[in-house]
Order: C-alpha cells, then structure tokens, then sequence
C-alpha cells in the first residue's frame, strides 16, 4: 500500500521550512544540496540521489541533508531501508525541541511498516487523514514563522548598514559627540599614530579608545570611523 500522496507534499514543505536556517552548514548555500533538490524536482531521482549523498558525505552532520534523502529513498526511490536509515539520522542530529520532529517520526513509522511488510506481507497502516492536516496546518505555522523572522532579520541588516558605526560594529561612547572629530583609519593606523597626529602625542590615545570604546590594541579596521575628542584643555 503506498503512502497517501500528500506526504510527498508535507516533506516538500518540511524540507523548505528545515533548510531555512542561517548557519555556517547552512544547506540553502550548498551547490550539492541544491541541485540534488531540483533534480528530484524535475523527476531525476537516481541524479538527486547522487548529489544529496556527496552532500551528506561532506556535511555528514547536516540533519537537512538526511532528511532530503529519507524522503528521496520513501517517496521516488522505494528504498524503505535506506529512507529508515536517513529518517532515523535526521531524528538523531535535529535539536529535540524541533517542532518537526513530530512529523518526521510518523513519515518514520510508515517507512518502518512498510519495511516490516516487504519483510512480512503485513498490511500497512495508513496516517489518519485528520492527522496529516493538521501536521499540514504546523507546517505552513512553521513556515510563516520563519519568513517573518526572515524579513525581521533583513530590515535590521538594513538598519546596521545604514548606521554611521557599522563599520565597526560599535557606537561611539554617549556624550562625546560635541566638538569632535570623524577619522577614518588607514592601512597601518594605530590607537597610539592617530593620537600623535592629531594631539602631538601617542601617549594620549587612551582619550580615542575611550571615545570609541575600543578595548586591547583597538583592534582597528581600514575604513573605520573614529569620533577624535577634542585635545584636553
């Protein structure tokens, strides 16, 4: 018995709501794991299953990567063994809190009946109609989350770029903004050289680390602007 054909659908959208993530694996930025996905789509399993398996080689901890190939051995290769396998890794690897988890250990359940019935001749048990709606519901929930959290996201970037101290990353101390002046660093520059230039005196830089709340040796970057306070009275 085959598996409703709306589970190849709520995989579909758990893998795009999975993959979502920002992270230094993140899979969205993979050529692997990019073109394994649009060779299924396309209906070229045998390809797909050749790029997602060098991509799980390569990020052998990546539960999206597993969790594309259980899907690929459950719903076009017909290969349960294998899609237990890749089911039961994505299970393993994803944080425990993840709201998916649920799905995936039914999609598992099926695959190890369906398993147990090639093995057996034992029927295969059906996921419950209200079921998979209202996984269907959690899924599209997921998947708003994550495009507001998207947009939230690029509008603060946006913000950052837009602040005069992005550069550096840190804003200038509060009150230091009467009677200064804008240095930007280049190539060479230290706390000490910028603190000779402007006040005779590299002894005198603790007042520009201070200004700008730098800390050690300022850990200075080309193209960094500095508020220079005014020299002491």
């Amino acid at each position: 018995m085959r598996i409703p054909a709306v589970t190849g659908a709520v995989l579909a959208a758990l893998l795009l709501a999975s993959a979502g993530g920002c992270g230094q694996n993140d899979p969205k930025k993979h050529p692997l794991y990019l073109k394994g996905l649009q060779l299924r789509d396309e209906g070229n399993p045998l390809e797909a299953e050749t790029y997602l398996k060098r991509y799980v080689e390569k990020e052998p901890d990546s539960p999206h990567g597993h969790l594309a190939l259980a899907s690929l051995y459950d719903e076009a290769l017909n290969h349960p063994t294998a899609a237990l396998y890749h089911y039961d890794e994505y299970l393993r690897l994803a944080p425990k809190d993840d709201p998916d988890r649920p799905t995936v250990e039914n999609y598992r359940l099926l695959t190890r009946a369906k398993l147990l019935k090639l093995l057996s001749g034992e029927p295969l048990p059906e996921l419950p109609a209200a079921a998979l709606a209202a996984e269907n519901r959690q899924l599209r929930r997921t998947i708003e989350q994550l495009q507001r959290y998207i947009r939230n996201q690029n509008r603060r970037l946006a913000e950052l770029r837009n602040t005069p101290a992005a550069a550096s990353g840190r804003q200038p101390a509060a009150g230091t903004t009467a009677g200064n002046r804008l240095y930007t660093v280049q190539k060479g520059d230290t706390p000490g050289s910028i603190a000779r230039r402007f006040y005779g005196s590299a002894s005198k830089y603790p007042r520009i680390m201070e200004a700008n709340r730098l800390t050690g040796n300022g850990n200075l970057q080309v193209g960094q602007q500095l508020v220079i306070p005014p020299a002491e009275p």
